[in-house]
């Protein structure tokens, strides 16, 4: 396998210069909490409500190393788990959105606004100590509380793997389930919000999970496309997660997914859309590993059904970028992917990043069904253009929690498409 090419293309990369960006609509506080055999075991001898699905899900996602998310519906059973929690760990800002933002200030973006309605104030405080713009709807401060999130950290052989798994860190997420005003715009503050982002070309949108009604998404997405006519150069760009309700998946589908420019989702998110268009593929989430061309296959599928130019699926070693004909430059995107990858294993921490083997193999096996490559790791195939890109990986990972956001965020505000 050709190191020495993607080595010089990941050398070589200019940074880029991100103009003003929006990110919205979930920030919270993050509890991070490193998973030990200790912790396993005071988990398992827990009787209360919420504690066996805790550690049953939790379990499930560290035997396949996989990234995944808990939503507790019923505050008291939540309010429960974080109170045994609540000695444990460190805080940080959290959600989707903060964390997007801070990144955004890493790369030196200005201005940067968060827009959070709800927000409670040590998340404004921390955001705004990052030279960030949280922006609220409510003149009020002190009056909504601070969300909590727990995160848990795990490394690979703590239980029994499936077989098949490629050994690797990752998290598992708890979360309340948070009001649909934490995502909607007020409708008598649209009109002074929408002047509030005028002078941004990139908006990085998430928590479209917590709405419940089609009311609401039908809400949500006629002011998602009010954000992507302020400017004709306005993108727009919805990061998944991987706690969607099935009940949410096909509204999400039909009414916020289908009115972006772009969508960034892991092979986890990809199978619950898979199973919820009713397309063969890779299963339910829980089959996992599947073959990097199935996951290529599945997210062509998964972007010409949605009709979006532009969708982003992150995996462990490789990512791919699948791009409509016509929506930017491909060497352009690519790069971005690159950079991105470069961020995210920085991110990561651990020592100096080197090229991952599965993603080198899984570029090799890519090329094999889909090549040959225009441009190193840029395909062809029929309506659509595939990008797969081998990742750094950084040995003795000391981060996990928002990998993907920093991942996501990055590439699409480098991207010029």
């Amino acid at each position: 396998m050709d190191t020495g090419m993607w080595a010089d293309l990941y050398q070589y990369l200019q940074r880029p210069e991100p103009g003003p960006v929006m990110t919205g609509f979930n920030a919270n506080i993050d509890r991070v909490i490193p998973v030990t055999p200790e912790l396993l075991g005071d988990l398992r001898k827990q009787a209360g409500p919420g504690f066996e699905s805790l550690l049953n899900r939790l379990e499930h996602a560290m035997r396949y190393c996989a990234a995944d998310e808990m939503v507790v519906g019923d505050p008291s059973v939540f309010h429960a788990l974080s109170g045994f929690f609540s000695t444990s760990g460190s805080l940080a800002i959290g959600g989707q959105a903060g964390i997007a933002a801070i990144q955004m200030r890493r790369l030196n973006a200005a201005p940067v606004i968060c827009v959070v309605p709800g927000a409670g104030p040590h998340t404004r405080a921390l955001l705004k100590d990052a030279g960030i713009l949280p922006f609220t709807f409510d003149p009020k401060t002190g009056d909504n509380p601070d969300i909590t999130h727990l995160i848990f950290e795990f490394s690979p052989g703590l239980v029994p793997m499936a077989e098949g798994v490629v050994p690797r860190s990752n998290r598992f997420i708890v979360s309340p389930f948070h009001d649909a005003s934490t995502v909607l715009i007020p409708g008598e503050k649209e009109a002074a919000f929408l002047e509030q982002i005028a002078s941004c070309r990139r908006t990085f949108l998430s928590g479209y999970q917590y709405l419940r009604t089609e009311e609401e998404f039908v809400t949500a997405a006629r002011q998602l496309v009010r954000i992507r006519n302020v400017h004709p150069r306005m993108r727009t760009h919805v990061e998944c997660v991987s706690g969607m309700a099935p009940r949410v998946l096909p509204v999400m589908l039909d009414h916020i997914l289908k009115n972006t420019d772009s969508i960034g989702l892991n092979e986890h998110e990809l199978a619950l859309f898979t199973q919820a268009l009713g397309e063969p593929g890779q299963g339910p989430p829980a089959v996992l590993p599947v073959t990097p061309v199935t996951l290529v296959r599945d997210a062509l599928a998964f972007a010409r059904a949605t009709g979006v130019p532009r969708l982003h699926l992150h995996t462990f070693g490789y990512y791919v970028l699948i791009l409509k004909p016509g929506t930017g430059q491909p060497e352009l995107s690519r790069n971005a992917l690159l950079f991105a990858a470069r961020e995210t294993a920085g991110a990561a921490g651990g020592g100096g990043p080197v090229l991952s083997q599965e993603g080198l193999q899984a570029y090799a096996d890519i090329r094999a069904v889909f090549g040959p490559d225009e441009s190193p790791g840029i395909f062809r195939t029929g309506d659509r253009i595939v990008m797969v890109i081998p990742t750094l990986i950084s040995h003795n990972v000391r981060k996990t929690t928002g990998l993907g956001d920093i991942l996501s965020s990055t590439a699409f505000v480098a991207d010029p498409f």
